[in-house]
């Protein structure tokens, strides 16, 4: 039934914090999240496998049973889960109906029960109310009267972060499956709510758009081209195999830029990022101390230009700790050369000693402290004292560098991705005004993007199995089981990097049992 206006409540004007607003959000509003990188990284009860361990630990899964037997269950649990989604948004979406500005149950229709998908919790993340169900369904009901597909985009899957405490590989895992199924989830779920009103239309009816942004950060964190490249043609592999292509496309964000949007709002972009970039270093490296970081950091919580108020140590400081690991350090490459093993250590000493000196060095003395290749089989404090120091420096400046990139984003009149992409709904990793923020699921007390991490399948408090990512750290320190594919394809060529991991809290005989465990108890809950 449609609605009359008669019949509609009266409606007082949106309030700001349900459509998009130019600028970052003073009381919250994240830019990146691995802050939580720091805790683990302190922990030394954590430990990486050394080389040896992890080919003891490690088990295999032929390509076959990947894709006949894994891939299918998976695929089961999703469709499943979508039709159960389908059938709660339209109940949802009666007893939510006055948020449509409808008097009357009665009064919803396809597009109120499709909006209400956009609101499922187990789909959207926000804690706080960012969008409006009225607003977003005037979108999608344009959609609808007009017969075309729901068109949704999100910005996501930039590249698999360099960090040896995250990955263990830098292509795409089954981390980067699931969050592809997660979102063909939720165009499943529109699809059967769309495809029931309208039998007669052809085609897709919804579709999801990734925007691939690794293009837009990897300079800023020292990561080549060919690495962004690597796993972008991946992720087409994995969306051909999973057949999504007619839903799901990924587009890089550096060339949908440069195709679609108008010369005049890039170079308006590059002025807002140049803006940025000499109000943040003016205003922050005169603070900058990595013999007293506790004060840098206390300080640039106080002085920063974008304050996040509801943030204790400020927008900067979390991204800084965020950025500690995920920068592929100039510092480090001399040692490159050394046995993974070794710069493995090296790497976990020096992060998890980043806000402390080793040792007290005059700075006129600090130029002079000698370094080569072979001090990282066993460097004195000296040494690690200069190394920690050009990490600091190198992060310091990559947080000044990433808050303007972020800025020429936040601070135009619209945001970009919609720019180029008009009339998709669009969808976030962090809430923001008028945005759709996407559910992650929880593990070990934290969220952890695909590409920040490792796939897991791990037991739920019900005694399930959920797929779900974890950094390497979190999941070696824990025990946890790699497991590698034997026999090579062009999607799981993964040159020894783990598909994924099994928590030691599924017990399996081998692996044709575990494979009979997850068709058996796999679910797709994001939350209880």
């Amino acid at each position: 039934m449609q609605r009359s206006d008669a019949m509609k409540f009266p409606r007082a004007p949106y309030p700001e914090q349900v459509s998009y607003q130019v600028g970052l959000d003073k009381i919250q509003e994240a830019v990146i999240s691995s802050h939580f990188m720091h805790e683990l990284a302190g922990d030394p009860r954590l430990e990486l496998y050394d080389e040896d361990r992890f080919v003891a630990k490690a088990l295999h899964i032929d390509a076959e049973a990947v894709h006949d037997r894994l891939i299918p269950a998976l695929r089961e649990a999703c469709d499943v889960f979508s039709g159960h989604r389908a059938a709660a948004a339209r109940s949802r979406a009666r007893d939510n109906h006055q948020d449509y500005g409808l008097a009357d149950p009665r009064q919803v229709g396809t597009a109120q029960v499709i909006t209400e998908v956009m609101f499922d919790r187990q789909y959207r993340a926000e804690p706080l109310r960012s969008c409006s169900r009225e607003l977003l369904c005037g979108t999608v009901a344009e959609r609808v009267e007009a017969g075309s597909p729901i068109e949704m985009v999100i910005p996501a899957l930039p590249f698999k972060f360099s960090s040896p405490l995250k990955t263990r590989g830098r292509l795409p895992d089954l981390a980067e499956l699931n969050f592809l199924l997660g979102l063909n989830e939720i165009v499943s779920t529109v699809e059967q709510i769309y495809r029931a009103a309208r039998p007669d239309l052809q085609g897709p009816l919804a579709r999801f758009t990734v925007v691939s942004d690794g293009s837009r950060y990897n300079k800023l964190v020292h990561e080549p081209d060919s690495v962004v490249e690597r796993y972008w043609n991946r992720l087409g592999v994995w969306v051909e195999r999973l057949r999504l292509d007619e839903h799901i496309t990924i587009l890089d964000y550096r060339s949908l830029l440069r195709d679609s949007m108008p010369a005049g709002d890039r170079r308006r972009k590059s002025a807002i990022a140049a803006g940025a970039r000499t109000e943040y270093g003016r205003v922050l490296w005169s603070i900058f101390d990595p013999n007293d970081m506790v004060s840098a950091m206390t300080m640039a919580a106080r002085v920063e230009p974008d304050p996040e108020y509801a943030n204790a140590e400020g927008r900067f400081v979390s991204l800084l700790k965020s950025l500690i690991y995920t920068i592929k350090y100039d510092s480090l490459t001399m040692f490159d050369p050394l046995p993974a093993d070794a710069r493995h250590a090296l790497y976990r000493d020096l992060t998890a000693h980043i806000f402390e000196p080793y040792v007290a060095i005059p700075p006129d003395e600090l130029a002079g402290v000698r370094i080569d290749a072979r001090a990282g089989l066993a460097p004195t404090d000296r040494v690690k004292e200069r190394l920690r120091q050009m990490m600091l420096r190198e992060s310091w400046a990559c947080a000044i560098d990433y808050m303007a990139e972020i800025k020429s984003d936040r601070e135009l009149a619209e945001d970009p991705i919609l720019t180029c992409l008009p009339g998709h709904l669009r969808w976030t990793i962090h809430a923001k005004a008028g945005q759709l923020a996407l559910s992650t699921p929880i593990a070990a007390g934290i969220r952890v993007q695909a590409w920040a991490g490792a796939a897991v399948f791990k037991l739920t408090r019900r005694k399930d199995v959920k797929l779900c990512t974890l950094p390497v750290l979190a999941l070696e320190g824990a025990g946890a089981i790699p497991v590698r594919v034997r026999g090579v394809d062009d999607a799981l060529a993964l040159a020894g990097q783990p598909l994924f991991y099994i928590y030691p809290d599924v017990t399996f005989a081998d692996m044709d049992d575990f494979l009979a465990v997850v068709r058996r108890s796999l679910v797709r809950r994001r939350t209880n």
